[in-house]
């Protein structure tokens, strides 16, 4: 073996092992009605919840971060109602954001989601949501409507968007 091959073998072997450590968590994702598959999903849904409910959420703090995790608890709960294909589809972009060189390729941050800025946070949403990628669409318009779902799925969210419920009559 010369020099030159020694190299090149170094190289790949290299590239293979940064792509098996990076892809294993994406290839083992196991349902999210697992509570131990549930750790990704938290840690992104905490994360992404304040950007996309900007404006939404309370200015107390304490009574936002209440918010903020009930609308992620109503999230997590509801993953297991949806069909399996999104659930697996979900579960996977869960993994993919909280993992290092596949956040990086998505939202284009080595940081962790929740180190980011709201501001920063919002607009990888917003960058989603106007690609010309359509899995980014897709990923974007997943995320919004069962994040939005399971926060105005909650009866208390409704006064501030002056919501009425409808009201049926009964038959006496």
């Amino acid at each position: 073996m010369n020099r030159r091959q020694f190299i090149k073998t170094g190289l790949a072997l290299g590239t293979a092992a940064a792509l098996g450590v990076t892809l294993y968590p994406v290839v083992t994702a196991e349902s999210s009605t697992e509570p131990a598959a549930q750790g990704p999903a938290r840690t992104v849904l905490l994360a992404l919840v304040p950007a996309l409910l900007f404006g939404a959420l309370p200015k107390d703090t304490h009574a936002a971060q209440q918010q903020i995790a009930a609308t992620v608890d109503a999230a997590l709960a509801f993953l297991p109602y949806l069909p399996q294909r999104q659930q697996h589809d979900l579960q996977q972009l869960f993994v993919m954001l909280d993992t290092e060189l596949l956040r990086l390729a998505l939202a284009g941050h080595l940081t962790p989601l929740a180190d980011l800025p709201v501001a920063a946070r919002l607009a990888l949403l917003h960058g989603w949501r106007d690609s010309f990628i359509a899995l980014l669409n897709q990923a974007y318009s997943g995320l919004r409507e069962l994040l939005y779902g399971s926060y105005y799925g909650n009866p208390e969210h409704w006064a501030p968007i002056a919501y009425q419920p409808l009201e049926f009559r009964s038959y006496e």
